[in-house]
């Protein structure tokens, strides 16, 4: 048991080292950032930076001067902190349902409750774009909120998600593909919306010099905690401990501000050759999608004219207990898995008024098991997954 936890392959990829912890460093110790902006070198727009993905959410919705109480478009399998950031903005999420095929955005159903909407956020999940066409001709001219904190460089008929509808935003924090510590860019196409976030990121509180100086050891302790051979022995005991003890919903838990200069001098000195580390990601998954020998489950494929960076690999099984026994199965063999979003019925139910109606998001909650495939894993990694993965889905008659 002992070698399996010392050998425990994290759910997640957390890839912050000493050095990267040397160089966030420094740059608070400076008096302002770079001037280089690798997201624009990229991407061909100007980001406006928040402290982090909730954060420029929460931006964006009061940039938008929408009437307070007013419903945002939301889908109910996502991470609830965007539920969180939309109550804060003085706003109040509407749940949509997903489509079984991409885990996206219903347009269906959105077409059903967009009557009552302002503004709806379009998810493209475990890095899959989620069917804007679709979205848009529903929507008509109601904002689309584009999250894009799982797919970096992914593309939707040949354009990168984050520039498909007027406003957009990324996540760099740890686990997240950039794993910069923390931090967020928005991108607005409008002229006027695009100031008027920078009028409202303006406002927000920089971090303190302490805060600066502590957060890349932070970030850099918890990376390593994250890896093998800590990770099976300290890093995940200690983290299910913390997360039951901590209320994260809370609405005190909450916060905005600028983005920390750390944070940025990382996420500027990867982005530009990050794509090799993506596409390696890419070909982890693909890797799996051949390999794997499963009959009754349903496994995530890119769709036809899109890009997908695969940052996460998707497993849904017929029932929740099949999907549970497996888990635990990989675990027992040292590999960890996610139950992804299996909470978050619970936590929209109890905490955002959600009104029971969205049955594939609810079938997904309790069905979906995501499993190792980062770019740090090693073809004998692989190699091991697959095999338990399979003896598993033997036993199980999957």
């Amino acid at each position: 048991m002992l070698k399996e936890k010392i050998g425990l392959i994290p759910r997640y990829n957390w890839d912050y080292g000493f050095s990267d912890f040397v160089r966030a460093s420094a740059a608070a110790l400076k008096p302002r950032p770079d001037k280089h902006d690798g997201l624009q070198k990229v991407f061909g727009y100007k980001p406006v930076y928040t402290s982090s993905g909730r954060a420029a959410l929460y931006v964006i919705l009061k940039s938008l001067n929408l009437e307070k109480g007013s419903e945002i478009g939301v889908p109910l399998f996502c991470c609830p902190v965007v539920f969180e950031a939309i109550v804060q903005a003085g706003l109040v999420p509407r749940f949509i349902d997903i489509t079984l095929e991409d885990y996206g955005l219903s347009s269906e159903d959105l077409g059903r409750k967009v009557g009552s909407l302002s503004a709806v956020v379009a998810v493209h999940m475990f890095g899959h774009a989620v069917d804007m066409d679709s979205i848009s001709s529903v929507s008509g001219a109601m904002p689309i909120i584009e999250d894009c904190a799982q797919s970096l460089f992914s593309k939707y008929k040949g354009q990168y998600t984050g520039f498909l509808s007027e406003v957009s935003f990324f996540s760099f924090r740890s686990g997240k593909y950039i794993s910069a510590g923390e931090g967020s860019a928005i991108f607005a196409r409008d002229r006027s919306l695009d100031e008027a976030i920078r009028n409202r990121v303006n406002t927000l509180k920089e971090p303190s010099f302490s805060q600066e100086i502590l957060h890349p050891l932070s970030t850099y302790v918890k990376s390593t905690l994250y890896k093998r051979p800590w990770y099976g022995t300290i890093g995940l005991p200690v983290g299910t401990r913390i997360d039951h003890k901590l209320n994260l919903t809370s609405k005190t838990g909450f916060s905005s501000g600028k983005i920390a200069k750390t944070d940025l001098r990382i996420i500027n000195e990867r982005i530009e050759t990050f794509f090799q580390r993506v596409q390696r990601q890419k070909e982890n998954s693909l890797y799996l999608l051949e390999k794997l020998k499963m009959k009754d489950v349903v496994l995530l494929h890119e769709k036809e004219k899109c890009w997908s960076n695969y940052y996460q690999f998707v497993i849904r099984f017929e029932h929740q207990k099949q999907r549970d026994a497996i888990a635990d199965f990989l675990f027992d063999r040292g590999i960890d898995t996610a139950k992804y979003l299996d909470e978050v019925v619970g936590v929209a139910t109890e905490n955002y008024n959600y009104r029971g109606d969205c049955p594939n998001a609810e079938l997904c909650s309790k069905t979906v098991l995501i499993i190792p495939n980062h770019y740090t894993l090693s073809g004998k990694d692989l190699d091991y997954i697959v095999n338990c993965v399979n003896e598993a889905c033997e036993r199980w008659k999957v």
